[in-house]
This record gives structure tokens, sequence and C-alpha cells, in this order.
């Protein structure tokens, strides 16, 4: 199981990063990486951002499923 612990200074960005680790935490490497991230789009919180907080969103989903990679394989 992997679990996240983060944060940020930015509340927004507290906020988004909060969704995933609620979303992914103490899942299996392997649910993580095979992970539908569709739950973002539904809730059309992308809408409200702008376009670098979305693509950190974005950029927050690939590091937490390279995070969960490393996990899964540890001797890479």
């Amino acid at each position: 199981m992997v679990h996240y612990v983060a944060d940020s200074d930015s509340q927004i960005t507290k906020g988004m990063i909060a969704l995933f680790i609620h979303f992914l935490n103490g899942e299996s490497p392997d649910s993580i990486l095979t992970a539908d991230f569709a739950f973002i789009e539904k809730t059309g919180l992308k809408e409200h951002l702008a376009p670098t907080r979305a693509n950190a969103l974005n950029l927050m989903a690939t590091l937490m499923k390279r995070r969960a990679l490393d996990f899964a394989n540890p001797a890479n």
C-alpha cells in the first residue's frame, strides 16, 4: 500500500493535492498506476482553474503515478 503526504503554502494547491491523496492513499502501486483520473474532469475543477493551475493538476497526477511506480519497482 502506498501512503502519500503532501503540503503547500498555497491553499489552492493544498486542496488539489488533498483530492489526489483522498483518491489514491492506501492503494496498491498497481491500482495507482492504472487509476482512472476521470474524476477530475467529472468535477469540472479544471474549468475553474487558471491554465497554470490546471497544468499543475496534471503534473500532480503524473508525479503520484511515478512515485507509485518507484514503490512497485524499488530496484529501478
